[in-house]
């Protein structure tokens, strides 16, 4: 299978494209680190650096991608947030996350899509989109990504399949980068690994809802399964 990641360079992301090196399947990955700043053992797969913030930029990736041929799936995990209230945040950094978490992945979709028919299309959402106060923008930005998905998967339906996957808190450290002090509920954290891997078990599943929620109970599961086949 031929899989497009975007947010590869760390987190959620570079799980999912170890996952899917791993066990064979061609992948197209994308982040915002250059080449010489990825991990030592990342993933001997193709790879375009990309500031998802830059319009610009996502226009050239899509490109990219769209040559290399058909896609089975694409896996759009970047995101970017600050972990702060409203009055703190500056025009400059609520336009980054806006572009970044949404009109990327708009843009990408709609580049995509022939490459992508008969496919699957992930969304990596949050639990944030139900509301998270302390992170508005960022909250707001999957909130709006959940409506997209949501009706991407209603037009779609019945050529490519559209699934937006909404993951809890993940150990991933982007909650430190975002500015968000450790407390006792880093604890209850999803292990980034399992995850990933229940992020695209739900994807590639023959059935299953437009919008689905991957927490602690998901990740078990998926991991109890797994273990017993």
């Amino acid at each position: 299978m031929v899989w497009f990641v975007t947010g590869a360079s760390s987190g959620l992301g570079l799980e999912m494209v170890r996952i899917l090196a791993a066990r064979g399947d061609t992948v197209l990955a994308s982040g915002r680190r250059a080449l010489a700043e990825l991990p030592a053992d990342f993933p001997d797969c193709a790879y375009l650096p990309c500031d998802l913030a830059d319009l610009a930029a996502v226009m050239q990736l899509a490109e990219w991608v769209a040559g290399q041929g058909p896609l089975h799936a694409a896996v759009l995990s970047a995101g970017a947030g600050f972990y702060r209230p409203l009055a703190q945040e500056t025009p400059d950094a609520m336009a980054r996350v806006l572009a970044t978490n949404l009109n990327a992945n708009i843009t990408l979709a709609h580049a995509l899509h022939p490459v992508l028919s008969g496919g699957r299309l992930g969304l990596i959402g949050s639990v944030a989109h139900k509301g998270a106060a302390g992170m508005p923008v960022y909250a707001a930005s999957k909130a709006a990504l959940d409506g997209f998905g949501r009706a991407l998967a209603e037009e779609w339906r019945g050529r490519t399949t559209v699934r937006v996957l909404h993951p809890g808190p993940v150990a991933t450290g982007m909650s430190a980068r975002a500015g968000r002090n450790p407390d006792f509920a880093d604890r209850l954290f999803l292990p980034p690994r399992q995850t990933a891997a229940a992020l695209l078990s739900a994807l590639g599943a023959p059935r299953g809802a437009d919008r689905q929620t991957v927490s602690f109970l998901r990740v078990g599961l998926h991991r109890l399964v797994k273990g017993a086949a």
